[in-house]
């Protein structure tokens, strides 16, 4: 029933409950002027399905019963979840919160008359944080008289440096001129 309460949920790819961004520019000694940013956001809802037919229409996308959230990973790889309560809506799960930390170290250098070069080194995701951002969603296979849990239920399938993600740890340099 698409206009049933149930289908009244977060949104999947917007809907971050908190968004922090943090930046600073400091005139080191030396000449070097130093700028940091630090982007954080919370976890992203995830529609995770039960992964059976519960309703026997033929279609395979009802909401489980439990709301799970990624909580990080075992030291096999492994994506860990926990239960976060009953599953009353769409997009009941939460995925990985996302963190990236980037530098900016620049300086100034006079060349002839009013003309200036500024060389300029970045480096983005300093830490290379992997950043899961999508997630199996579907809790178990098999059957409703045979259910089977999902060994891969809510291991990433996107990270950091995928498309339309943010970058991997990546460094430029670059210079500016101005005259």
């Amino acid at each position: 029933d698409p206009y049933a309460d149930v289908q009244i949920g977060p949104s999947g790819r917007s809907d971050a409950r908190h968004r922090v961004s943090l930046s600073a520019v400091w005139q080191a000694p030396g000449g070097f002027t130093v700028s940091p940013v630090y982007r954080f956001r919370s976890a992203l809802p995830v529609a995770t399905t039960q992964g059976l037919d519960l309703n026997a229409n033929g279609v395979n996308n009802e909401i489980p019963d439990r709301a799970f959230a990624f909580d990080g990973f075992n030291d096999d790889g492994t994506a860990k979840f926990k239960d976060i309560g009953p599953c009353e809506t769409i997009n009941c799960g939460r995925g990985a919160s996302q963190s990236t930390f980037s530098l900016r170290v620049s300086k100034g250098f006079r060349l002839v008359g009013n003309s200036r070069v500024e060389a300029i080194a970045e480096v983005f995701n300093l830490f290379n944080a992997k950043n899961p951002s999508a997630f199996t969603v579907r809790r178990f296979t098999g059957t409703v008289t045979n259910p089977v849990p999902n060994s891969g239920f809510m291991q990433p399938t996107e990270f950091a440096g995928d498309f339309q993600n943010p970058e991997q740890r990546v460094g430029q340099f670059g210079f500016r001129f101005t005259f």
